[in-house]
């Protein structure tokens, strides 16, 4: 759990997702897209911005915890070394210590919103949204299991529920896609995005999906990050494939954006995170450069990415209160709402997560494991 340095476009990769989802919710209230002519499919599809959290986190995931990588040693037997090297459950712990505390301040922040808002007469807009059972939902991370169809409480945090889903079963994905060969995971990566097409089909032709059925969205794109990390060193050193997998990332990437077809769309994140860690697989410098502002927006993704639904609480209340409409006073709002994200998760990040973080390396400290990449380059998860 130490704080190391992290790759530095995955980091802005993080940046850029985070305020794609941040300008599709504001969007919602504002409709400044319906200016943009064909540009506005940009804007309001930007919820595709989680589905990049979703790939990069498993890549990354798999990158950080070598000890879940099978080593054969002969034909007859394999050492797995998560058995030697701390567990399953040391495992649980850091990424629990990862997530879990961002996400019970902004709990607890709501709490105390709610309530001061109700004592002074003022209910909730949703009250079915503040309730005890979702509360407890939101207390032990399963309201994005199926349960929650409304986004009780902190309702970016769908997605941060179906993460640890991720992070529960990661174990058992990493040492099946470990233990087979580098082409199981080829076909693996081939195979899942017939089965998003499916799921994008059968969804009405969106990947929108949140909440309640947030996992049919989130399991497969998982796994295709993992299986990108499985492949890498066998393509890494060659740089026609970075370049291949870099064009056709931000071709797809952008069409698919702007012409609203979310299957594209995720295929285009893949490509291009999948060109971003092959660059640093072969130790070259970084496809965006170095860019210190935009790599301290990526560290603060997180925070920020939770941050947003309680400025949106706190904004719409501050507009109902001097009777305001958010479409007649558009770059009010969007500052109000910015700025207020912004400090909160500046607040967060330094008095919940990193301290938080110090503590679990403290509590969580294990040997390093080698890895392939510089040492200066080794990615933070998503979340």
């Amino acid at each position: 759990m130490s704080q190391k340095p992290d790759i530095t476009d995955l980091t802005i990769c993080r940046a850029a997702f985070a305020a794609w989802v941040f300008i599709y919710h504001v969007d919602l209230h504002l409709h400044f897209s319906q200016v943009l002519g064909g540009l506005s499919v940009l804007i309001t599809h930007g919820y595709m911005g989680v589905d990049g959290f979703f790939i990069l986190s498993g890549l990354v995931l798999l990158h950080t915890h070598r000890e879940f990588d099978a080593v054969e040693h002969g034909p007859l037997r394999t050492e797995f070394r998560w058995a030697t090297q701390g567990g399953v459950l040391r495992f649980y712990a850091k990424r629990l210590v990862r997530i879990y505390p961002v996400h019970l301040a902004t709990i607890f922040i709501l709490l105390a919103l709610v309530g001061g808002s109700v004592a002074l007469g003022m209910p909730p807009h949703s009250p079915q949204r503040f309730g005890l059972a979702t509360l407890v939902e939101n207390l032990f991370l399963v309201q994005g299991w199926g349960a929650d169809h409304f986004g009780a409480w902190n309702y970016p945090a769908w997605s941060v529920s179906t993460e640890w889903a991720g992070y529960l079963l990661f174990p058992l994905f990493a040492l099946i896609l470990t233990y087979f060969i580098r082409d199981v995971s080829v076909q693996v990566i081939i195979a899942i995005f017939p089965i998003l097409g499916v799921i994008y089909f059968f969804s009405g032709h969106s990947l929108n999906l949140a909440f309640g059925a947030g996992l049919i969205r989130f399991f497969p794109e998982f796994i295709a990050g993992m299986a990108a990390w499985r492949i890498t060193s066998s393509i890494a050193d060659y740089t026609f494939a970075r370049r291949i997998f870099l064009w056709i990332g931000v071709m797809l990437l952008l069409g698919g954006a702007v012409l609203g077809v979310d299957l594209v769309t995720v295929i285009g994140l893949w490509s291009l995170i999948f060109a971003f860690y092959l660059q640093a697989d072969s130790e070259r410098p970084p496809l965006l450069g170095r860019r210190p502002v935009l790599h301290f927006l990526g560290l603060l993704s997180y925070c920020f990415y939770m941050s947003f639904a309680i400025a949106e609480l706190l904004t719409v209340r501050a507009f109902q209160h001097f009777g305001w409409q958010p479409t007649g006073q558009k770059l009010i709002f969007a500052a109000m709402m910015t700025a207020l994200t912004f400090i909160l998760a500046i607040l967060l990040r330094g008095f919940v997560e990193q301290p938080c973080r110090r503590a679990a390396n403290r509590w969580l400290q294990v040997a390093p494991t080698p890895l392939s990449v510089p040492v200066t380059e080794k990615p933070q998860s998503l979340f």
